[in-house]
């Protein structure tokens, strides 16, 4: 990552996951059926309300970097039977991608920091604002893992 304007793009596109991850609790909490469906439910909505957290929070933080953010939704999972199990197991896959794809960011800042100057400044930012986005993200994994057992 050699400029300010390309980890901007970068952190757009993370930005339209986290919207499609909005999406997906959403749509999951409207659908999802079974014994428990109210349990599953309440689960759900919390973890959207989590992301549209993050939304704002990727959108104050590309709009400090000087960028613009996004409003594009990326596509996410529907499911065709919506029972827990299933639903759980995307939530699952989709926050362990969401992971490792803060985990590439974060690389891509440390190579904007070696510009130096202001550019260190914004780098070791987004660093940090990562972190809190893997440890989030990291404990649904752990939590829903749970669920299934």
């Amino acid at each position: 990552m050699a400029t300010l304007n390309e980890l901007i793009d970068k952190l757009n596109e993370d930005l339209s996951r986290e919207y499609s991850h909005m999406h997906f609790y959403i749509h999951a909490a409207a659908t999802v059926t079974g014994l428990h469906r109210e349990e599953y439910q309440e689960l759900f909505m919390k973890e959207a309300a989590d992301e549209m957290g993050h939304v704002h929070e990727f959108g104050k933080l590309i709009l400090g970097l000087g960028g613009q953010p996004n409003p594009v939704v990326a596509p996410f999972f529907h499911a065709h039977n919506p029972d827990p199990k299933t639903l759980i197991q995307e939530a699952i896959k989709m926050e362990e991608e969401v992971v490792a794809n803060y985990v590439q960011r974060m690389d891509d800042a440390e190579e904007l920091e070696k510009n130096g100057g202001i550019d260190k400044v914004h780098g070791r930012w987004v660093h940090i604002f990562l972190e809190d986005q893997i440890i989030d993200s990291r404990q649904t994994v752990d939590q829903f893992r749970e669920i299934l057992k």
